[in-house]
């Protein structure tokens, strides 16, 4: 499978992972990764094929204004706990640049294949239903309980606030 197939394909499972508050995010494609995103494009969940290392890079990238990062990885860490509780000890939140913050995981990977895919898209969706009410409510206080399980599915709490509104843009694609 093609990394743009593959991409296309982790964004599809992605959304038909999420609750119905969830799946309104937007798409942006280059190369190896792609990035999901709700409000705006500097703050994103992202998929990177790192072939050379055969892993998968995925969670939600802060490539904002310094401030905005720093405050958001300030929520990250107080929750980090509850972060490693619902996601797994493999989760790191962090400072990645002098002003950029992720919070990720890498996921190893044999090939490029529909279930690969799948589970990419399986685990990214998880980490949205963790972290975008986090994100979301950032510049108030994040709310609790941040998610449970429905039918299944993780489920965003009823107090749990998304934003899905983003202006329009080139090469960015609201159904992938």
């Amino acid at each position: 499978m093609r990394v743009h197939e593959f991409l296309n394909l982790v964004a599809q499972e992605t959304r038909a992972g999420l609750p119905r508050g969830l799946g309104g995010f937007r798409t942006w494609k280059r190369y190896t990764l792609v990035q999901l995103f709700y409000a705006r494009r500097s703050v994103h969940y992202e998929v990177w094929v790192r072939g050379k290392e055969r892993m998968l890079e995925i969670g939600l990238h802060c490539e904002a204004d310094r401030a905005t990062n720093s405050a958001l990885l300030e929520v990250f860490d107080a929750h980090l706990f509850e972060i490693k509780d619902a996601l797994g000890e493999r989760m790191e939140a962090e400072q990645w640049t002098s002003s950029w913050t992720r919070v990720h995981e890498l996921m190893p990977y044999e090939k490029l294949d529909e279930a690969t895919a799948r589970a990419a898209g399986k685990r990214l969706a998880a980490m949205i239903c963790v972290l975008q009410p986090m994100v979301a409510g950032a510049r108030t206080s994040p709310s609790a309980p941040l998610l449970r399980e429905e039918g299944g599915k993780m489920a965003l709490s009823d107090s749990a606030p998304t934003r899905n509104k983003a202006s329009s843009k080139a090469r960015i694609d609201r159904n992938a």
